[in-house]
């Protein structure tokens, strides 16, 4: 490796410095598993209260224990971050309607937007179409998205 000058040194440091500095968020699909104990109660709850499947438990403790930026995309409620309280819902991808998907990836967008990076966690086994439309779409829109599928993934600051 060559010698540096002090006025490389200094740009490569504000360069590194920038890039610590990204506004990123990391966000992964809800799930069916909710806590059934909540359901009809019209408690309002976290994410991480509701949610109990197991992948996107590990995926909110990985981005806790990491100091990452997180959010939850609901088919319902588009993005759910950890301080916003919900209620126990019910709905599947499935049902989506064509206005229904255009609101919430809509909204996901106006979210998206404000963040230099989005990394969107998923197990490629097990990834509803919805969620392949939505990351398409936020691509397309200028979203600079990454797909991750591996906890270890998300990285401490």
């Amino acid at each position: 490796m060559e010698p540096r000058t002090p006025r490389q040194i200094e740009v490569l440091y504000y360069e590194t410095r920038a890039e610590c500095e990204l506004k990123v968020l990391y966000f992964t699909h809800c799930c069916a598993k909710k806590d059934d104990s909540l359901r009809d109660t019209g408690r309002r709850v976290s994410p991480l209260e509701l949610y109990l499947a197991t992948p996107t438990q590990r995926f909110m403790r990985r981005c806790i224990e990491t100091g990452m930026e997180w959010a939850i995309f609901s088919d319902k409620h588009a993005f759910v971050f950890p301080k916003d309280n919900i209620e126990w819902y019910e709905k599947d991808p499935n049902t989506l309607s064509p206005a229904e998907k255009e609101g919430l990836f809509t909204e996901a967008y106006e979210v998206l937007k404000n963040y230099d990076l989005v990394c969107f966690y998923y197990n490629p086994g097990r990834l509803h179409t919805v969620y392949r439309e939505l990351v398409n779409d936020m691509k397309k829109r200028g979203i600079n998205i990454r797909e991750i599928t591996h906890l270890n993934d998300i990285l401490p600051r």
